[in-house]
């Protein structure tokens, strides 16, 4: 399987994942009997941390911000010596 397969496919389940646990909660915690709209409210909330769980993976696997909080230093030379002609 390629690199770029492998991270679609984390998306996708983790989106999944994200999606029913979330509707799994929402249904476990409102009270019966449900209306339409709570079901409405129990998706939307599902679906909006779904979305958030997609772009936060989309921004750690693929933007990959090396030097967003610090910036690398420069490598020394570890012979100590000036280079020979």
């Amino acid at each position: 399987m390629s690199q770029s397969f492998r991270r679609a496919l984390l998306i996708v389940a983790a989106a999944a994942g994200v999606f029913t646990l979330a509707a799994a909660v929402g249904l476990h915690f409102t009270p019966e009997p449900r209306t339409q709209l709570d079901y409405l409210v129990i998706g939307s909330v599902a679906t909006f941390l779904m979305l958030g769980a997609v772009f936060g993976l989309l921004l750690a696997l693929w933007i990959k911000p090396r030097d967003f909080l610090a910036r690398r230093r420069q490598k020394e030379d570890g012979g100590g010596e000036a280079p020979r002609e």
